[in-house]
């Protein structure tokens, strides 16, 4: 930073933060306003240190016994002694008769105002410009892992400390730090919103005089919807009538976190609660209410007045229909499609999903990424029980549960129990996996799981379709002429290649006897398994030449093919050029331009070929912001810190990139094609299409396939090489008897392969005939038939020999070269 730049930030800095203003005038100033202060351990350290002026040792000793036992952090201690003094606390603690409570207090206040002095410190070393000495303050105190509601209260003592926090955050010296004191300052205000002693210690406020009442009611309206089952216990106890109509007054007030608890209020069996909660909600305007309000209104144990209340809210919010299972419906399929009028906050971490339990609301925190689909299942729940034959929720309901696991990182195709799943609080021990629920359902509502998968490229919904359809469905109910069987074979265009290969197996397993549109697209799929098989391959976007070839680097040695470029379309020209047009992971780094980082993500999420595609944003020095807007855009996108590439050890760099792809591909349900996971895919796919060959089928072409088979004669892997021998064997093709033929007279390899691909040529001769006719292979099947010294190999030989059935007298040639005299 320029030294005139720095010197005018060090003067506005000094000037906002106010530091000729003495500790003790500070202290007056916030003497009535402590953030997060409860009553009771304020009374405690108040009697301890009256006692310590009147020098009662013993009646100190056991207010702070009780203060102790609440568990204050130091830094909060340190808070409470600095407004009222504590010296002569801390000379009793050197007493050596002194209480132990009395001497483990102080040495928590010490600390404490150790914590408080490096925030000050770091504070006023910014003011001045010494932004190393500020780094290292704010780094010791976030290391000393500080309360962060006392640290908020020390923070408001001068409101500016915060704007120049957020200031400090571009400086490439103390940003990082400033960034995490923010993060923390954050962290404080989310436990100060949520402190039910805060909650309550407001709501009696609103009784207070203007200035209070205001002020309480804006905290009220921050702590949002944590705050709902406190003013609704107020209103139910008529000891507290005085607080009643300014509660009233309050509610529509509150914002639109407050809905969910306020709908579930509805159901609290108590009529006036749900008469001014439907005020409440019909003044908020939103539309989120309806199917809640719809229920109560028809609900017949209710009373007039509730009853007439909610088609009251209804009408001022502008119901179409009274029609309840419609309203879940369409309330559910709100929350699975992410609207933005309904989904969490995705700043955070986690989302509350409320309940009624014994006629009180109850929280259970969620992660943010599955709040949208637990309560899209539970609309679809409450649509159900309105009208139970209601196909369209029965199979959202499904796919909620399909994209809730997958979001979890669970494998959507198993039935297994998985640790991950109790990430969920809203679902019950041993509760079965979505695999369970799709198969029970059956094939209609599989088929329709997988229309709206294939709509929304949502890869895990797909898979866990696929998988219960494969399990349970046949040929029939897999294809046919019917809308709702067409699911199936339009995801062979599925944007991911494991979507479209798994869709192809379970097709071609099935061995349709009927003609269906897209039949033609199933074998090429199959192909398209066997080609993909040897080496997955990752698009590597960096502008710095330095750092994309450290990453191609690290990914070639995790078994990958890579392409790179400065920019997005260069990548996809250098891929192009390799013949590669579809990757298995994708590295943008977040100072890329045109497009830049934020952009890119946007245009790969709406091409079909990367629309589920694994992302990882390589994160710059100073650009996590950046890259954390841009992971969030999507789901499968993830944050990779650049300096991975910089661990030395080789295995931990791969270690730690795998681990990332890994973690993408599971927020999309699915897990990343590894070359073992490609590898059972492709030797899947040489089992059905030897099955496809086998049963002659009229609608599925296994000839189609013949090109990748016989590519995959060449893999690496042995037993790859002899299913595709096999499979191949079945197929009338002069290439694929040929290279059968090659692969058994290849002495390179083990005499088990030979002996197999002999037997798949002679299979093919049984078949197809002999395709050679006299070649230079079949003079080589000749001679090796008359000179292999391995009579076991050379068995095997002669059996394809007399399979070709060749046209010229070889068994008289065999018979005179054996002859001796």
């Amino acid at each position: 930073m320029p030294a005139s730049s720095r010197f005018r930030l060090s003067v506005c800095l000094y000037a906002i933060f106010g530091l000729g203003v003495s500790a003790s005038a500070r202290a007056q100033e916030v003497a009535d306003d402590m953030v997060g202060q409860t009553p009771l351990s304020w009374q405690l350290w108040k009697a301890a240190t009256d006692a310590a002026t009147r020098n009662d040792e013993a009646e100190v000793g056991k207010q702070l016994e009780q203060l102790a036992a609440l568990k204050l952090s130091d830094l909060r201690l340190a808070q409470m002694a600095d407004r009222t003094g504590s010296v002569v606390v801390e000379e009793m603690a050197k007493s050596g008769h002194a209480p132990a409570a009395v001497k483990d207090i102080v040495a928590k206040i010490e600390l404490g105002r150790k914590q408080k002095a490096m925030a000050e410190d770091g504070w006023h070393f910014a003011a001045i410009g010494r932004f190393n000495y500020a780094d290292a303050n704010f780094k010791a105190l976030l290391d000393s892992n500080p309360d962060p509601v006392a640290l908020l209260e020390l923070a408001r003592q001068n409101p500016n400390r915060h704007t120049i926090l957020i200031k400090l955050i571009s400086n490439t010296e103390v940003g990082p730090s400033a960034k995490k004191f923010l993060e923390l300052l954050g962290r404080g205000e989310d436990m100060l919103r949520m402190d039910a002693n805060e909650i309550v210690g407001n709501i009696n406020r609103l009784a207070g005089p203007p200035r209070m009442s205001f002020n309480a009611a804006n905290r009220l309206k921050n702590s949002g919807e944590y705050a709902i089952p406190h003013l609704l216990q107020f209103l139910q106890d008529p000891k507290q009538q005085k607080l009643h109509a300014a509660i009233i007054q309050l509610l529509p007030e509150m914002g639109r976190t407050a809905l969910n608890p306020l709908c579930v209020s509805l159901s609290i069996n108590d009529n006036v609660i749900r008469q001014v909660a439907c005020g409440a909600m019909a003044k908020m305007g939103y539309k989120q209410p309806l199917p809640y309000l719809a229920r109560l209104a028809a609900d017949e144990s209710a009373s007039g007045e509730a009853r007439a209340a909610a088609k009251q809210a209804m009408g001022q919010i502008g119901a179409s229909t009274g029609d309840v299972a419609k309203l879940f419906y369409d309330l559910a399929d709100a929350y699975y499609e992410n609207n933005e009028s309904v989904k969490a906050d995705p700043r955070k971490d986690t989302a509350n999903v409320w309940y009624l339990r014994d006629n009180e609301l109850r929280v259970i925190e969620v992660p943010t990424a599955i709040f949208n689909d637990v309560m899209a299942m539970r609309c679809c729940e409450e649509a159900l029980k309105v009208r139970p034959d209601m196909a369209s929720a029965t199979a959202l309901w499904l796919a909620a549960n399909f994209q809730r696991e997958a979001k979890l990182g669970l494998d959507v195709e198993s039935d297994k129990p998985d640790a991950l799943a109790d990430k969920d609080g809203t679902r019950p021990e041993n509760y079965p996996r979505s695999i369970y629920f799709a198969r029970a359902a059956g094939a209609k509502y599989n088929h329709m799981v997988l229309a709206r998968a294939f709509k929304d490229k949502d890869p895990g919904v797909a898979l866990g379709a696929i998988a219960a359809l494969s399990e349970t469905a046949g040929g029939p109910s897999l294809v046919g002429a019917e809308d709702i069987k067409q699911p199936l074979v339009q995801t062979l265009a599925f944007p991911n290649k494991q979507v479209r290969i798994k869709a192809a197996l379970a097709l071609g397993r099935a061995l349709p006897k009927q003609g269906f549109v897209g039949a033609e697209n199933v074998v090429p799929v199959l192909g398209e398994a066997l080609t993909q098989a040897e080496r997955p391959a990752a698009l590597v976007v960096d502008p710095d030449d330095e750092s994309a070839n450290k990453l191609q680097a690290a990914m070639r040695a995790a078994g990958f093919d890579c392409a790179a470029g400065s920019n997005l379309n260069q990548a996809r020209n250098e891929a192009s050029k390799a013949n590669t047009s579809s990757y298995d992971v994708i590295f943008l780094a977040s100072d890329i331009k045109q497009p830049d980082v934020m952009q890119a993500v946007g245009d790969l999420r709406h091409e079909p070929n990367t629309a589920a595609t694994p992302i990882l944003i390589v994160t710059k020095a100073g650009q996590i912001g950046k890259a954390t807007n841009a992971s969030r855009l999507a789901p499968g996108v993830e944050v990779l810190l650049a300096d991975v590439t910089e661990m030395g050890d080789p295995e931990k760099v791969k270690q730690q990139l795998m681990a990332r792809v890994e973690r993408a591909s599971r927020t999309m349900g699915m897990m990343p094609l590894s070359p073992e996971a490609s590898m059972n895919l492709a030797l899947q796919a040489a089992d059905v299409l030897k099955q496809i060959a086998e049963s002659r089928s009229k609608v599925l072409d296994a000839s189609r396939a013949a090109g990748p088979l016989m590519v995959a004669l060449n893999s690496k892997v042995e037993l790859l090489r002899v299913k595709a021998a096999a499979a191949l064997a079945l197929i009338s093709n002069t290439d694929a008897q040929k290279s059968i033929a090659q692969a058994a007279l290849n002495t390179e390899h083990a005499p088990p392969e030979r002996l197999a691909a002999f037997a798949s040529l002679a299979d093919s001769a049984r078949h197809n005939g002999n395709l050679m006719d006299n070649n230079e292979l079949v003079s080589k099947l000749i001679d090796f038939t008359m000179n292999e010294k391995d009579l076991v190999l050379r068995a095997a030989g002669s059996k394809a020999l007399g399979a070709l059935n060749l046209t010229s007298n070889k068994a008289s040639e065999i018979i005179r070269a054996q002859h001796r005299g």
